[in-house]
């Protein structure tokens, strides 16, 4: 249930949480033709950010720039919606109900979710089923728009496809899968020593008692501080390319059954297990045509909504106050 959570709040990311402004007084900080945008705009979306630069233990003149970083980059986000909103009411363009209705009935065949699922999850985050229709609505608006704009000027040959296959052919080559299960402990980036090495002399005591024949998914259990402790650290089936390096390394140097010994990450002090190996077969240009059509299609029309949209800017009025 949390993943269809965080799936919906994603969806309706405007809703984010409020804040006490107490004296705070909103103000204009950038005008986009017609359109302004004010502080209090920009203090809503940057709210998860300040969240996590406080929680990394940032202070000082390092976080004076992260966050400054940050509302640079939230503004520029705020100036293209500005921008594409006004293209999008220039131009007339709109979802209708039907649109409006298959979109949410894909979204709940493809997150396995019911009408009720929905409505329960947007109930806990205080949103109307019919303030949540009006946001997906809006957000549909954006691909309607890239489609207007630029989609005409997509074309992909099958020179194209052949060419893409040819210089990625180990993305469709045979390939191992790897059912990997962990044990974690957490190990913050701000961490001091002796934190360090409480963490450390706990992973060791996990990997005495793998050696005395201890069951990991039982010690996993038992004693990861993951998520997915209570699987047993089930992280699932996956390719050794999306891992760290020496996480890559470590497992790619197991048998079935056999585990690591402790590895530093970058959330902190892990073990793995390898459960088992998958050997996929490799993948024929006519079989990944398809395919491989449609990532470049994405990637050229995404390019060039970026190129339509920078020559917007250029062509709008924009003036920053920030």
């Amino acid at each position: 249930m949390k993943s269809k959570t965080i799936l919906i709040v994603f969806l309706v990311f405007c809703f984010v949480p409020q804040i006490s402004y107490g004296e705070v007084v909103d103000r204009i900080i950038a005008i986009v033709n017609n359109d302004v945008i004010t502080s209090i705009e920009l203090n809503k979306v940057i709210v998860p950010y300040i969240k996590k630069i406080n929680s990394l233990g940032y202070s000082g003149e390092k976080k004076e720039q992260a966050l400054l970083k940050i509302k640079k980059d939230m503004l520029n986000r705020l100036i293209d919606r500005k921008l594409t909103d006004q293209e999008i009411a220039r131009l007339s363009l709109k979802i209708s109900d039907e649109e409006l209705n298959n979109a949410i009935e894909r979204l709940k065949k493809s997150k396995f979710m019911s009408q009720e699922d929905i409505e329960k999850i947007l109930k806990k985050e205080g949103i109307s089923f019919k303030d949540y229709r009006e946001r997906i609505r809006k957000n549909l608006l954006r691909p309607k728009l890239v489609n207007f704009s630029v989609k005409s000027r997509v074309v992909i040959t099958d020179k194209d496809i052949e060419k893409y296959y040819n210089n990625h052919k180990e993305e469709f080559a045979g390939i191992n899968e790897y059912h990997v299960f962990n044990i974690f402990f957490a190990v913050p980036p701000y961490a001091s020593d002796a934190l360090k090495a409480e963490k450390l002399n706990k992973i060791n005591q996990i990997i005495k008692m793998l050696e005395n024949g201890e069951d990991f998914k039982i010690l996993a259990q038992n004693f990861s501080e993951s998520k997915n402790a209570f699987e047993g650290g089930n992280l699932g089936i996956l390719r050794l390319e999306t891992l760290d390096i020496n996480v890559r390394k470590a497992i790619s140097q197991l048998n079935k059954g056999e585990y690591t010994g402790a590895i530093m990450t970058d959330q902190g002090y892990q073990i793995f297990y390898l459960e088992n190996i998958h050997k996929i077969k490799g993948k024929s240009l006519e079989q990944v045509s398809e395919e491989i059509s449609k990532k470049l299609y994405n990637e050229i029309l995404e390019e060039k909504f970026d190129s339509w949209l920078d020559l917007l800017r250029k062509k709008s009025y924009i003036k920053i106050m920030l």
